[in-house]
């Protein structure tokens, strides 16, 4: 008898867990996580308080620690400090700092301690996370006071917010992005920000996306809500997957086209949320409703808005001396007597160039190849139907251009002054009189452009600068103001990326959240290349974090399609694609052509 309950048991067990783990017969489908994305769930971590007799070092390290208690009132780190300090504690006002390693402590006097760590990173107060160049490190003095017979800790007199370690910061915050329009259509344009990971995460997130354009895409990008619009309960409730967006009146001032724009980036910013599966608008706690009755969606895309993607490539055009062909950027050869396929021209490709002409760059529609002149002084465009162009002198050093996807051919140059220029040309118009035109850039300054990179959207640009001696390697990120016509008129106010590096050889995007680079962290190390988020710092400036294989002699860097479809390209004219961390060599030639790229 016992032997058929307890066998019956288990048959209902095993029933229930089967039932369990099918997959939904019924229901939308809806995209996955990304590849490789970091499951970042809420994690609720209980800091330790001040024990009875606690030393001062204690304090000081237990303070610290207590920095990771995501309760929103930081009541236990508040324990650790003075009465006098408490208001000095500014850590929602103030930048986190984020560090590698342990922290030091120095004692100064019996009731001062200098506190000092290696920083990785600060994030501003409004999240956006600004790297630390390296052998960066910060310091702190603490003051150390007797009450109730027990050490406690006085911050400094203008304030303190968080220091956190590099685990801390990835059990506390998030990487999340708001998006913005584009202003010639439906693209939705991905801002990187850092969110404090919790329960209210959706509502964080939405009273983000209510915020005016960010600085450096000003000009560049719009929004579908209208300004003063804010959240008219503090809270955004999700209840059976679906997230309810209330807002303030002024959200009724937005016209229909705003309205669905304004609930397209809605939509897409907090279906980042993992339990985020639709988005319903309300006003004053009115329903809102879209043509047709609709009062929820379920993605950006049922709007007809969406991010733009980056091309995937299955050839390519190599140069080698005065001659381009097909080649297939795919294949390794697992020798060097291996047969290569055998790739014919497509229609309208350039097959010819002369070798006095160099750093190639291919057209969106792959017939067009611009190029420059070997002594940086001229610019030269070639379609196989017609007799090559030749501009005038217009700019000197010039860079390697770059064609965006709406046929704008841009290049970085100086002008007569010796004063960086960046230059954009209508490259499909029909007039002969066409040249390129300076964009403007008055937070260039003095400094010298070394590479463009435009990303797929059309409206954010990668701006490689140095100081006038080609030193000091800046990499800026800014948004590109067009004029109606879609001609590029000028660069938003620039937010710097990729601090971490101090020598930076070049740099492509690789989709719309992310590049990659040829740089090295210190002066000594060899060139390598380098993965990096936009607004997230550069993968892999940890050892701990693993790097790709270092590149002696590369030059120039591209993709047929992201991160696994990466070539480099190296002085002595090797083509190298990646395969893992390695960098096999795939072809020789002197520039590998990308539409677009």
């Amino acid at each position: 008898m016992r032997r058929r309950v307890l066998a019956g048991l288990l048959i209902a067990a095993c029933t229930l867990l089967a039932g369990c783990g099918g997959l939904p017969g019924t229901g939308p489908v809806l995209d996955g996580r990304a590849l490789g994305e970091v499951l970042n769930e809420p994690v609720r971590v209980v800091a330790v308080g001040p024990l009875d007799g606690a030393s001062q070092e204690a304090i000081v390290r237990g303070f610290l620690r207590a920095g990771e208690d995501t309760d929103e009132t930081h009541s236990t780190g508040r324990a650790f400090l003075a009465p006098q300090s408490l208001d000095l504690w500014r850590w929602s006002s103030e930048d986190v700092v984020i560090y590698d390693g342990d922290v030091s402590l120095r004692r100064i006097s019996d009731d001062t301690v200098e506190v000092s760590a290696a920083v990785v990173a600060r994030l501003t107060p409004d999240g956006r996370y600004l790297e630390a160049p390296p052998g960066t490190r910060e310091k702190v003095t603490f003051g150390l006071t007797k009450v109730g017979g027990e050490w406690r800790l006085e911050l400094p007199a203008d304030g303190f917010g968080l220091w956190l370690d590099v685990d801390q910061f990835n059990r506390v915050y998030t990487n999340r992005f708001v998006y913005y329009v584009s202003r010639s259509g439906r693209d939705l344009v991905p801002d990187s920000r850092w969110f404090p990971i919790g329960t209210r995460l959706a509502t964080t997130l939405a009273r983000a996306q209510l915020s005016a354009v960010p600085d450096y895409l000003a000009g560049a990008v719009t929004t579908g809500v209208p300004a003063g619009t804010r959240l008219a309960v503090n809270a955004v409730p999700v209840s059976g997957g679906k997230a309810q967006v209330n807002l303030s009146g002024e959200a009724l001032s937005a016209d229909p086209a705003e309205r669905a724009a304004m609930w397209a980036q809605l939509t897409k910013t907090l279906s980042q949320v993992s339990s985020v599966g639709s988005v319903s608008l309300a006003v004053d706690n009115t329903q809102l409703e879209l043509p047709g009755g609709v009062t929820s969606v379920v993605s950006a895309a049922d709007l007809g808005y969406d991010v733009v993607q980056k091309g995937f490539f299955d050839t390519a055009l190599l140069r080698n001396g005065d001659t381009l062909r097909r080649i297939d950027p795919r294949y390794v050869p697992d020798t060097e007597a291996a047969k290569r396929p055998d790739l014919k021209p497509k229609g309208g490709d350039v097959a010819q160039i002369p070798d006095s002409w160099v750093d190639l760059a291919l057209s969106a529609d792959g017939k067009q190849v611009a190029g420059v002149s070997t002594d940086r002084s001229l610019l030269s465009v070639w379609r196989s139907t017609e007799q090559p162009r030749r501009f005038p002198f217009f700019a000197s050093s010039l860079t390697r251009p770059v064609y965006d996807a709406d046929g704008y051919l841009w290049v970085g140059g100086r002008d007569d002054a010796g004063r960086g220029r960046v230059l954009a040309l209508d490259s499909v118009s029909g007039d002969p009189s066409s040249v390129p035109k300076a964009v403007s850039t008055p937070w260039l300054g003095d400094r010298r452009v070394k590479a463009l990179s435009i990303a797929p959207d059309g409206t954010r640009v990668l701006v490689l600068t140095t100081d006038a001696d080609g030193q000091d390697d800046q990499l800026d990120l800014c948004g590109i103001v067009r004029a109606t016509n879609g001609e590029p008129q000028s660069l938003s106010k620039p937010l710097r990326q990729a601090q971490s590096l101090t020598r930076i050889q070049a740099v492509t995007w690789l989709d719309a959240f992310s590049f990659a680079l040829l740089g090295q962290v210190g002066a000594d190390d060899a060139m390598r290349p380098w993965l990096a988020t936009v607004g997230a710092g550069v993968d892999g400036t940890r050892p701990e974090l693993g790097r790709l294989g270092a590149v002696p002699g590369a030059v120039a860097i591209t993709t047929v399609g992201g991160p696994r479809g990466l070539l480099i390209i190296t002085g002595d004219h090797r083509v190298l694609a990646r395969a893992g961390s390695n960098w096999p060599i795939i072809e020789r030639g002197s520039d590998v052509l990308v539409p677009g790229d």
